[in-house]
């Protein structure tokens, strides 16, 4: 599984424990006069975490121009890492194929620390004599025919590295896409929530005993208080 689909996943339950927590506070009242058509809080909370402005979107065009927003940023959000990946990828392939073109090894599903002393060595005898002079036996690679590389050339090992670094930068995008997306969800759906409790008719019920000249008198007297 790719780091940023791992960080895609851990959003998607970062958004459920959110639901999890937030959901109770947005709950109805026990008494409630309020049109079928609008949303309860706690509806317009979760449809906006699910998809960003759906709870602004069902509370009437009073609020369309702010659900459309959140919805647009949503998309966009999504285009970026799905753009972000892709020339992540496109990248590291352009990579890996200057490496065995010009260094004679194979980097497909090879470990990160392999390929980055291809990219700063310009052989593995050169890498290993490295390590074994710094003593970080700790690092050297294993001696195995598929770990073998010599570059043609400095400037090719140089266009691998800058390759890598561009691939590398992509995939540092991602997790700040994913960040922006939670963020517009949670932003979203708070703010709808809190326009569906404003547009709700709360009807307060009380019963209070009538008093009248110095006594209480039989029966009582029923109070209701509407606020919108």
């Amino acid at each position: 599984m790719k780091p940023w689909t791992k960080r895609a996943m851990m959003a998607c339950i970062g958004a459920l424990m959110i639901v999890a927590i937030f959901a109770p506070v947005f709950a109805p009242a026990p008494v409630h006069a309020q049109d079928l058509d609008t949303p309860s809080p706690r509806q317009a909370f979760l449809r906006s975490l699910v998809v960003p402005g759906w709870g602004h979107l069902s509370l009437g065009d009073a609020h369309a121009g702010r659900g459309r927003a959140h919805m647009i940023t949503d998309v966009g959000l999504v285009l970026a890492m799905v753009i972000g990946e892709q020339r992540q990828s496109r990248l590291l392939d352009d990579g890996f194929a200057v490496a065995e073109t010009y260094a004679g090894i194979s980097l497909t599903d090879k470990s990160r620390s392999l390929q980055l002393a291809v990219s700063d060595y310009d052989s593995f005898q050169e890498y290993n004599e490295t390590m074994l002079r710094l003593r970080n036996w700790n690092r050297l690679i294993a001696d195995t025919p598929e770990n073998h590389w010599t570059w043609d050339s400095s400037e090719r090992r140089v266009e691998y590295q800058e390759l890598r670094e561009q691939a590398d930068q992509a995939g540092r995008a991602m997790p700040i896409a994913i960040s922006l997306m939670v963020a517009n969800r949670v932003i979203s759906a708070l703010s709808a929530a809190r326009l569906a409790r404003e547009a709700s008719p709360s009807v307060t019920v009380s019963l209070s005993p009538v008093y009248m000249q110095g006594a209480f008198q039989e029966g009582g007297q029923v109070r209701a208080t509407v606020r919108f």
